[in-house]
């Protein structure tokens, strides 16, 4: 289960005064977790080109940070300098290797001008190191009990935003009406967890309102296409079924949500994600992307492409390609989502 590495989850908490500095502590407290103390320090500022060392490994580490998380790209210029800052002081802080921790992907030219740089002041490339948003998602997952405080997945939607959900799943202007005043004057808010990412949705609803018009407004506030997606390289398709559950259990969607809370004190409900696959293309009026569409938004979530061929790899080969990329495709949608729900005034990017 991906994390997200943006200001929108990524919690200031004191001493900390920026989301640089959040983004500081929440490294070194990963690597905390991986190394053990193995000379770990933080430096103070001025920091000259180090954040932390790691003494016994002899590495000097930098952290670098976009708030817009692994939605964002760095670039070279504040990376250059301090890899700069860091040579100049080698003598007093020794080290061997030299670490850009971030939290977002950095361009190609940026990559390519900061081993630029490294030649140009002496360091081997082999030396220079780069652990990004997969590197630290990897350890969060593996230690997210030690770094669960430092995130703040609980996104609360506006009864507004509830019923703008129903208008975009396309239900008629009067049920609308009728459901807002049921969520109006009642008093119950739903907490719905789901099993494609760590978001927790809180929201105003109606215990008369049925199990499928909580899916389907939970789907539009996800961002949730039911719509296929065809990889075309692979020669094949993968599409989403989603169900409300109770112990993964899925429940029927004529039930009302009053029901099933009263057959299930104290439980849970779930958004439940089920990615469904097929060895063959679908028609293109199923299709949630066109080719070119398609292409640009794995660019921008970063699914690498690789010119394979169909007939060189195996039934289970392509399967476990095709939900590799769905899962990734998925999560994509669902964290821009929550991240227009938690700051709707602001104007997200893919980039």
């Amino acid at each position: 289960m991906n994390n997200n590495f943006s200001a929108e989850f990524l919690k200031v908490m004191p001493p900390e005064t920026s989301f640089g500095n959040a983004w500081e502590s929440l490294c070194y407290d990963l690597l905390f977790a991986e190394h053990g103390n193995d000379g770990l320090q933080r430096l103070n500022a001025p920091d000259c080109g180090i954040d932390i060392l790691r003494r016994k490994a002899e590495t000097a580490i930098q952290c670098k940070s976009d708030e817009r998380g692994s939605f964002g790209s760095l670039s070279a210029g504040e990376s250059v300098k301090s890899l700069k800052a860091a040579v100049k002081v080698k003598n007093e802080i020794p080290w061997q290797c030299y670490t850009f921790a971030s939290n977002a992907n950095y361009t190609g030219s940026a990559y390519k001008n900061i081993m630029a740089e490294g030649n140009s002041l002496g360091i081997d490339s082999e030396k220079i190191e780069f652990l990004g948003p997969e590197y630290w998602n990897e350890l969060c997952s593996k230690y997210f009990e030690r770094v669960r405080e430092r995130f703040d997945y609980r996104v609360t939607v506006t009864e507004e935003q509830v019923i703008e959900a129903f208008r975009k799943a396309r239900y008629f202007d009067k049920y609308v009406d009728q459901y807002a005043g049921l969520i109006s004057k009642g008093d119950l808010v739903l907490k719905i967890k789901n099993n494609r990412t760590p978001i927790e949705l809180e929201f105003p609803f109606s215990p008369e309102l049925t199990v499928e018009n909580c899916v389907d407004a939970i789907r539009e506030l996800l961002g949730i296409s039911l719509k296929w997606t065809n990889f075309s390289d692979l020669g094949t398709s993968t599409g989403p079924s989603i169900s409300l559950t109770v112990d993964q259990y899925a429940q029927s969607f004529k039930q009302t949500i009053g029901e099933i809370k009263a057959k299930n004190p104290g439980k849970e409900l779930e958004f439940w994600i089920k990615l469904v696959w097929k060895d063959k293309p679908q028609d293109k009026d199923k299709l949630q992307y066109n080719p070119v569409q398609l292409k640009l938004f794995c660019r921008s979530v970063k699914i690498e492409f690789h010119h394979l061929e169909r007939q060189l790899l195996k039934v289970p080969e392509r399967k476990q390609r095709t939900l590799e990329r769905a899962e990734t495709l998925v999560q994509s949608m669902i964290w821009d989502a929550a991240r227009k729900l938690k700051n709707p005034g602001a104007t997200i990017e893919n980039t």
